[in-house]
């Protein structure tokens, strides 16, 4: 008899722990999901601030989004990491819309933010309206060039939400004529309560409880440090170390950077160029200024495009996925590419007044000392010319394999093209200096023999 009563306990014992383990672990699990959830949001909602701060430190006609959309891919944040797109609204003025994406602890969530933007100058408490929050499909963060399959979806609720607009005024305008509550309850199709009643015996309990003296409030201690909401938190925040033009590190520092030098490069060589040919012989002092800050600006650009390139096969390295991979490239391309476009620009701007001048100048020349000077400073030009189009073309093979739009390739092709044609230019100009430094000796030679023979 006491056998199986003892089997019988150790059952129900058995029975009861996994119980209450099960319970347990469905608890945690809860507790896990409902923090991840909470964390991914608050993940997006600070990717979403720094958005709305970046808007307000700048006019809506300098946004970061003016011309493409504004990216940035695996930022590092709160133990997580986000990836971010923000973009015009499509027909829209005034209106952004912004794809947050957030991978924390193996789970993904996607977070649509659409804004309005009021530009006023009494008020800038209310210059950036939400329009519609939405937490679509992870599925639905867009690329730089891919489709936006959300964009339908924001256009159906907003239209549904503006059909229901009128018939909400208009309700709310019946409901303050009315003072009566029951009537109000009728009108928003409640429940209407019955009227309350005693009619059903008190249990001893509510007896009881009436019966009793109300307690007076505990005394409550003042908080401790370390729970006033000015106390630290278990994980402060993180600068974001990824692909995040907003706190300027990496691949977008890099670019505000590069675009930075090669814009300067292409100003200090303008400006030497004019001051030549408004002021000739008497402004050389100066343009040699702008020279040497042309020739610091282009040592700046080479540079800074190597470490981008550099920079960017990283990004790729760590990229989440396909779609952020190309979203890299085709942003550090284009830039890539600008810069590019901009040495071009400064080569074929000292050379463009070559055909012209160079040649008179040259015929000017009256003995071969000064055109074997001429040639030289010709030829130091062409090794010049040579050493950036062997860079160029480096830095073109080295973003080929990068997804880019097709009217960035044929800029890319286009300042190869250029840079080549520069470098034809100053070796015709240097043949016919030689030439022309032949015709001379020859001359002085003949002159010297004649007058020897005298």
């Amino acid at each position: 008899m006491v056998l199986p009563l003892t089997l019988l306990a150790i059952v129900a014992v058995m029975g009861l722990v996994t119980t209450m383990g099960s319970l347990n672990q469905g608890l945690k699990t809860q507790i896990y999901r409902t923090n991840n959830h909470q964390l991914s949001f608050l993940i997006a909602y600070s990717a979403f601030s720094r958005v709305c701060a970046k808007i307000h430190s700048f006019s809506w006609a300098n946004r970061p989004f003016v011309y493409e959309p504004y990216t940035e891919t695996k930022v590092p944040f709160q133990g997580g990491h986000y990836d971010l797109l923000v973009e015009n609204t499509a027909g829209k003025d005034h209106q952004a819309d912004i794809y947050i994406r957030t991978h924390l602890t193996g789970i993904s969530r996607m977070y649509f933010w659409r804004v309005r933007v009021n530009e006023d100058l009494l008020d800038i408490s209310n210059s950036i309206i939400v329009e519609l929050y939405a937490t679509p499909g992870v599925e639905d963060f867009p690329t730089a060039a891919g489709p936006r399959t959300i964009a339908g979806k924001v256009k159906d609720m907003l239209t549904k939400r503006a059909a229901n607009q009128k018939k909400s005024d208009q309700l709310a305008s019946e409901l303050v004529r009315t003072n009566n509550p029951t009537s109000m309850v009728e009108k928003l199709n409640g429940r209407v309560p019955e009227d309350f009643g005693q009619n059903w015996p008190v249990s001893i309990t509510d007896e009881i409880m009436d019966s009793k003296n109300p307690v007076d409030p505990p005394d409550l201690s003042p908080p401790l440090i370390e729970e006033k909401p000015s106390a630290p938190g278990p994980d402060p925040l993180q600068v974001p170390t990824g692909n995040d033009s907003m706190t300027g590190n990496q691949i977008n520092e890099l670019s505000t950077k590069l675009i930075s030098a090669s814009d300067k490069l292409v100003d200090a060589t303008d400006k030497a160029c004019d001051e030549v040919e408004t002021n000739g012989v008497a402004g050389l002092d100066t343009a040699n200024e702008y020279w040497r800050e042309a020739a610091a600006a282009k040592r700046e650009t080479y540079e800074t495009l190597d470490q981008l390139v550099s920079q960017t096969e990283a990004g790729i390295a760590e990229s989440p996925s396909q779609e952020a991979r190309e979203a890299i490239e085709e942003m550090v391309s284009q830039t890539v590419v600008s810069a590019m476009n901009s040495i071009a620009e400064a080569i074929g701007r000292g050379y463009e007044r070559l055909e012209v001048s160079g040649y008179q100048y040259l015929n000017s020349l009256p003995t071969s000392a000064a055109v074997e000077k001429l040639v030289n400073a010709w030829k130091t030009s062409e090794e010049w010319t040579q050493t950036d189009l062997y860079k160029l073309t480096g830095l073109s093979s080295d973003i080929s394999g990068y997804s880019m739009a097709p009217e960035v390739a044929q800029a890319m092709a286009d300042s190869l093209a250029s840079v080549q044609a520069s470098l034809e230019l100053i070796q015709a100009a240097i043949a016919a200096a030689e030439a022309r430094l032949a015709e001379l000796r020859a001359l002085e030679a003949q002159a010297a023999e004649q007058q020897d023979g005298q």
